[in-house]
Order: C-alpha cells, then structure tokens, then sequence
C-alpha cells in the first residue's frame, strides 16, 4: 500500500496567510482619498484602532495623534490639524487651510 505525498505547503502557507492579513488589519488598510479645492489630493487611513491617522500629501506619510473634537474625528501634532467629518476634509498647516475643502473621492 502506498501513502499518499504529504502537502509541504498546505499549514504553513495558511499561517503566513493569516499572518499577513493580521499585519495589514493592524496597519488600518487602505487609503482613503480626498480631493481639494486646490486641486491637491490627500490621501489618509486610520491607524491603531483610530487613534493615529497615517495622513500622505504626496511626500510621504505624517502619523498624527487623535486629539478631542466636538464633531467627527480630528489629528494633529500641534502644527498640522486633519479633521475628518463625513465625507470631508479639513486640513489646516500652521493655521491656514491652504487646500480648500475636501471631499471623499468615490
């Protein structure tokens, strides 16, 4: 009698698998995309169960804090301000609004 071949990949590709989606669940998936009135695009994502936002202008990622807000969810370092409520956007550097309003791209 003759047993059949042992499948080498079958647990182990199911435990990277499962690895590599915890990774990107805990990483907060995917972007979301605003478009500015400023024709700018900002692309943002929550990280850390929404207590840091990953925001990216285009030169790279910034990772803001979550601070208080009265309305929807805001992030800022103290320089730079990301405040989300609905569909829109407002970011403020150094306390101007140099793109505008913004709204979730569909």
């Amino acid at each position: 009698m003759r047993l059949p071949k042992c499948n080498r990949r079958g647990p182990w590709s199911a435990i990277v698998f499962a690895l590599l989606l915890v990774c990107l669940l805990m990483m907060g998936g995917c972007y979301s995309t605003y478009l500015c009135d400023n024709g700018k695009t900002i692309k943002a994502r929550d990280q850390v169960s929404g207590n840091k936002a990953v925001i990216d202008l285009g030169d790279g990622d910034i990772i803001l804090p979550r601070v208080q807000a009265a309305e929807g969810s805001k992030f800022s370092d103290g320089r730079r301000t990301f405040w989300f409520k609905g569909d829109e956007l407002t970011a403020e550097v150094g306390g101007k609004n140099p793109y505008g309003r913004c709204v979730l791209q569909k």
